[in-house]
């Protein structure tokens, strides 16, 4: 049975991830990248939407994909009029939580109905698009393309029963089938880089030889790309995660900033200040512990991961927990003493009461801008580490599939994708600093 896909809702956090989550927040690196390791072997939930016009060969292909012959159980519905009539899910050969979506023919009246419905909700609801396609690429391609990439959604242009492309072809005198493949191959690239489409991935496939041409091609670019998008998201989690603790974090400096200025501070040299400089050595040192950025934590996390704790160390940018000295403090004071006139003019109007006890001491407002930025420093450092710890993990994760050999059924899933595994939350933070750390496929 189909159904309308715009019930699929929203992705809501696995267990998995509220542990990967927590680990993060307690500063637990060598945990989250142990739950980050197990989730990588077995990808969570993905939708992958399968159009073109009638006849264009979807249900085929997805049959193929399934390793399935058009009539076995489970096989999508083929036919020469166009018989899916609804999205139906079908269920990724080798991971039970990827489903492939066969969608009624782009020219079809139900199909006019979906793309009038193809709103933000609506298309967020699949993670990746796969166009198909047996005529060169057309403006009814283009519209979809363009509602995809307004969406932020990647997609895969198809061009299938190339079997037949050649077949015409061979009865020419000077055929080719490698410049045939080629010539098809250039005008598909050139009309998509018309429509605006960037380095466009164009996949040429036959479904009766799933075994030639582009088709491998596609399916371990498929897996490449499954792991990748898991990846990220681990990365995403992390990033959402760090910006909430350090903006709790940075919620508390006023107290060790306070204590810094007690009595018995003393002034700083060269400074307009005052400050126990033990105290905020302290302090600091224990952030970087709270953080998972201290020598046993890394060196820990380097463990777990297989890589050398100073191909970790080697992208903190903020000092390491044992370069914390007095000297350093005196140097980051200073440099923060300027703006701290102007963050205490902010203390000041946003706490009135705790503002007009401390107006008078710029040492304080420098303090909690120092503390501040410090903080700042080390969610960015904990992310690259993060990122650096698990980079790789896509190829160590797919050769673990490959030796276990995970058997494989071809049963359509639940029509009702709360069934099926839910949706996690497609929504991401475009936060520069998270997106610059994640490793590129």
């Amino acid at each position: 049975m189909s159904i309308d896909p715009v019930v699929v809702g929203n992705k809501s956090p696995t267990m998995s991830e509220e542990e990967f989550k927590a680990a993060v927040q307690g500063g637990n690196l060598k945990e989250a990248a142990s739950i980050a390791q197990r989730m990588m072997k077995s990808p969570g939930l993905f939708n992958i939407a399968v159009v073109g016009e009638s006849g264009s060969g979807k249900s085929s292909f997805i049959n193929a994909f399934l390793g399935l012959a058009d009539d076995d159980i489970g096989a999508a519905e083929v036919g020469m009029l166009e018989t899916t009539e609804w999205p139906t899910l079908y269920s990724h050969p080798e991971y039970p939580n990827v489903f492939l979506w066969d969608f009624p023919g782009i020219r079809m009246p139900i199909f006019q109905l979906i793309e009038h419905k193809m709103t933000d909700t609506y298309v967020s609801g699949y993670d990746f698009f796969l166009i198909v396609t047996v005529t060169r690429f057309r403006d009814i391609h283009a519209n979809l393309v363009q509602k995809i990439q307004e969406n932020a959604k990647k997609f895969y242009f198809v061009h299938s029963k190339v079997d037949e492309d050649l077949g015409a072809e061979k009865r020419k005198i000077n055929f080719s089938e490698a410049r045939t493949l080629q010539q098809i191959r250039e005008d598909c690239q050139a009309h998509l880089q018309r429509a605006g489409v960037n380095d466009p991935q164009v996949f040429l496939v036959s479904s009766w030889e799933s075994d030639k041409h582009d088709f491998p091609l596609l399916k371990e670019t498929l897996d490449k790309e499954l792991r990748h998008a898991m990846l990220q998201n681990l990365l995403d989690t992390s990033c959402r995660t760090l910006q909430e603790k350090k903006t709790d974090m940075q919620k508390t400096t006023w107290k060790p900033a306070t204590l810094s200025g007690s009595p018995g501070a003393i002034p700083l040299p060269g400074l307009s200040l005052v400050a126990d400089t033990a105290v905020l050595v302290d302090c600091m040192r224990d952030y970087c512990k709270d953080f998972g950025l201290n020598s046993d934590s890394l060196s820990a996390l380097a463990e777990q991961v297989g890589k050398r704790e100073e191909d970790l160390k080697a992208v903190i940018r903020s000092p390491l927990a044992t370069e914390i000295t007095t000297d350093l403090v005196l140097k980051l004071l200073e440099k923060c003493a300027g703006e701290g006139v102007t963050y205490l003019t902010y203390f000041a109007w946003s706490m009135p009461v705790v503002g007009s006890l401390f107006s008078a001491q710029v040492s304080f407002g420098t303090t909690v801008f120092m503390l501040d930025n410090f903080i700042s420093d080390l969610a960015e450092d904990t992310q690259r580490v993060l990122a650096k710890a698990l980079e790789g993990e896509e190829k160590k994760s797919k050769q673990h599939h490959q030796e276990i050999n995970l058997p494989v059924t071809h049963e359509k899933k639940p029509t009702n994708p709360i069934l099926a595994g839910g949706r996690c939350d497609t929504g991401r933070p475009g936060a520069s600093s998270c997106q610059d750390s994640r490793p590129q496929p």
